[in-house]
């Protein structure tokens, strides 16, 4: 049992996650001047003040993967975990946010194979998390109300 636990333990740890969406899985990726995930009550449940963070990753048992925004600023080693390229207020389509949409979320990841930051085995041992929830009816709303 010990050598089963090991082994689940050691390839969790290695496990990366790439998340695309939009508040519902936002860790950090609009700018400080513009995010209101930037004020409270946003980062109280980590790190404890706000940070660009709509929402905490944590309970998944393995650590929260870099925003997109930060990946030209932190060591190699922080992208081991995988990305994260989901922007709040965003959707499928474009939206009232103005931030990238899942389209343009699913190209960035995509530069970054072609540009070798993941290989083959980083993808082997990955898990995608998409949610997007009900941005794109509130823009579709808010853009055709006159037709209700």
């Amino acid at each position: 049992v010990d050598a089963v636990n090991e082994g689940a333990s050691k390839s969790k740890s290695k496990l990366r996650l790439f998340v695309f969406g939009d508040s519902y899985v936002d860790t950090g990726n609009w700018r400080k001047s513009i995010g209101s995930s930037w004020k409270e009550p946003y980062g109280i449940t980590f790190p404890g003040k706000p940070s660009g963070r709509f929402s905490d990753a944590s309970y998944l048992g393995i650590r929260t993967p870099i925003a997109y925004k930060w990946r030209k600023e932190v060591k190699r080693s922080n992208l081991e975990y995988g990305m994260n390229f989901a922007y709040g207020g965003t959707g499928v389509l474009d939206t009232l946010a103005n931030q990238p949409n899942m389209t343009t979320q699913i190209d960035f990841f995509q530069r970054l194979v072609e540009q070798k930051v993941y290989g083959k085995q980083d993808l082997d041992n990955s898990v995608g998390l998409v949610s997007v929830a009900g941005n794109d009816y509130a823009t579709y709303l808010a853009r055709n109300t006159h037709d209700l």
